[in-house]
C-alpha cells in the first residue's frame, strides 16, 4: 500500500477514492468517470479477477477482506489510514454503505465520507422501515405482510388468494444474494421458499445479531407487470436538499425472468410527482446521495420495489446520458461547491431525446441464445430483440464494453462463462422459465 501511495501522489494533487465491489458494473463505471476527471481511483476488492481491477483508469487495487464483515472490513480501512489517510470513500454495495454507516464516526476521521449514519440508512436497507416511511410521503408499495414467525408466514400464504413473492427484507440478512422467489398460491411452496431464506442467514452474524427484526423473510404481492418493465428514477440529493437531480429509465428485460438484476433499459421521462415524493422520502429520513428507486405500475399508480442508496448496476447509464453521479459524490465529499454546482448546471443543460438505451451485452448475448436454444424465446422474440439492440438512431450505452478500455469487458466475459457453468443448474432454470 505504501507503494501505491507513493505513486498517486506523483500522479495527482486530487485525493484518490476506495471504491469497493470491483467486481460490480457500478464500480467499473464510477471507475471510469472519475479517472477519466484525473481523480485517482483505488479499487477494492476480495477477489483479484474483477473487471473493475483491470480498467486503466484504475490507479491501483488492493485486496481487502470480504465486504459482508462488517467489523473485519472496517478495522483493515483503519489499519490502512496510514497510506490511505484522507481518501474518498463512497458505498458501492449494500454491505459498504451499511460499513460506512456503522463506523461512520470512526472512519469520518480519517477518510471523506459523503454517507447518513445508521439510523437514516438502516431506514433504505430495512424494507421494513422503507414501507413506512414510503407510505408517510404518499408512496404506495405492493400490499406487503412481515410475519413474525413461520407460523404466522403460513397463516398468510393461506389466507391471501393472490400469488406472493417471499423476499428478504434486507439484502444483509441472506447470505447468498437471492433476491426472492415467487410462489404458487398455498402454504406449503411459500414455506419451503421461506425455510430456504432463513436457513441462507446473514453474511456477517454480528448484523444478525445487531438486527434481529429484519431476519425473517418478507411476503409481498406479485405483479407480472415486474417481469419486463420497471420504471425507475435515479439520481443525486445534496445535503441541504437544495441541489437536486432526477433521471427516468424503464427496465425491460431482466435475469433471471421474474425477478432479478437489469439487463437493459431504455430512458424514459421523469415523474415529477413521483420524483417529488421520492425526494421527499429522502428528506424525511435524512438522505443524501446517489439514489435508485425501482417501481412497478400497476393498478393506475406506480409502486415502490426497492430503493438503492448507493452507486448501481446501470450507473454508466445515467453517466452517458449526462448525470455524473461519481463526480458529484466526489465533488461534495471533497467540499468542491463550485464543482457540484458546474455539474448540475451541465446536466440540465445536455441535449435531450437521444434515444438512449443500456444493455449488458455479455450476459444479453449469454441469456437470450440460451433461452431460444430452451424455446422460452421465440425466433419473433429474438429478432424483435436483436432489432432493440440495432435501432437506428439509438444510443446504446454498455455495461462494460469501452473501446477505450477494453480489458474489463474481457475479464467480465470470461467472469461471466465461469459463473454460468459453476451455477449452471441456476442456468437451465432461468432459461427455461
Amino acid at each position: 500500500m505504501t507503494y501505491f501511495s507513493r505513486h498517486i501522489s506523483k500522479q495527482s494533487l486530487a485525493a484518490p477514492i476506495l471504491l469497493g465491489n470491483a467486481g460490480y458494473y457500478g464500480t467499473l463505471a464510477a471507475t471510469r468517470s472519475l479517472g477519466r476527471a484525473g481523480i485517482p481511483v483505488i479499487t477494492l476488492d476480495p477477489s483479484a479477477i474483477s473487471p473493475g481491477r483491470y480498467s486503466r483508469y484504475s490507479h491501483a487495487h488492493l485486496r481487502s477482506p470480504p465486504f459482508e464483515q462488517t467489523k473485519r472490513w472496517v478495522e483493515w480501512l483503519l489499519d490502512a489510514r496510514k497510506t490511505l489517510s484522507g481518501s474518498v470513500i463512497y458505498a458501492t454495495s449494500d454491505a459498504v454503505s451499511y460499513a460506512l454507516a456503522k463506523y461512520h464516526e470512526r472512519l469520518s476521521e480519517h477518510y471523506l465520507l459523503f454517507q447518513p449514519g445508521l439510523d437514516t440508512m438502516m431506514c433504505l436497507l430495512d424494507k421494513g422501515q422503507l414501507l413506512d416511511h414510503a407510505r408517510a410521503v404518499g408512496i404506495d408499495m405492493p400490499e406487503t405482510w412481515l410475519p413474525r414467525s413461520r407460523e404466522e408466514a403460513r397463516q398468510i400464504a393461506n389466507d391471501v388468494p393472490q400469488n406472493l413473492l417471499v423476499k428478504p427484507r434486507s439484502q444483509l440478512a441472506i447470505g447468498n444474494y437471492v433476491k426472492g422467489a415467487l410462489t404458487q398460491r398455498g402454504a406449503n411452496a411459500l414455506i419451503r421458499e421461506f425455510d430456504q431464506i432463513v436457513e441462507a442467514g446473514a453474511h456477517d452474524p454480528d448484523f444478525a445479531r445487531s438486527h434481529p427484526e429484519v431476519m425473517l423473510p418478507m411476503l409481498q404481492v406479485y405483479y407480472p407487470e415486474a417481469v419486463e418493465r420497471v420504471y425507475s428514477l435515479s439520481g443525486f440529493r445534496d445535503r441541504s436538499g437544495s441541489k437536486t437531480a432526477v433521471l427516468g429509465a424503464v427496465k425491460v428485460m431482466q435475469r433471471p425472468r421474474k425477478l432479478g438484476v437489469g439487463l437493459c433499459f431504455e430512458e424514459a421521462p421523469v415523474d415529477q410527482v413521483l420524483a417529488s415524493k421520492i425526494l421527499a422520502l429522502c428528506e424525511r429520513i435524512g438522505y443524501y446521495g446517489a439514489f435508485e428507486a425501482e417501481f412497478i405500475q400497476a393498478d393506475n399508480g406506480f409502486l415502490l420495489i426497492d430503493f438503492n442508496a448507493r452507486f448501481y448496476n446501470q450507473l454508466n447509464f445515467d453517466i452517458a446520458r449526462g448525470l455524473d453521479l461519481p463526480r458529484l459524490i466526489y465533488a461534495s465529499a471533497t467540499g468542491q461547491n463550485d464543482t457540484v454546482d458546474a455539474l448540475l448546471s451541465s446536466f440540465r443543460s445536455r441535449e435531450a431525446c437521444r434515444n438512449y438505451a443500456f444493455c449488458n451485452s455479455v450476459q444479453f448475448g449469454l441469456i437470450t441464445r440460451a433461452r431460444r436454444s430452451f424455446g422460452s424465446m421465440s425466433a419473433e422474440e429474438l429478432r424483435r430483440w436483436r432489432h432493440w439492440c440495432a435501432l437506428p438512431g439509438r444510443t446504446m450505452v454498455d455495461a462494460t464494453f469501452d473501446v477505450d478500455d477494453y480489458w474489463p469487458y474481457i475479464v467480465d466475459m470470461g467472469n461471466q462463462f465461469f459463473s454460468t457453468f459453476r451455477h449452471l443448474r441456476a442456468f437451465l432454470r432461468d432459461c427455461r422459465t
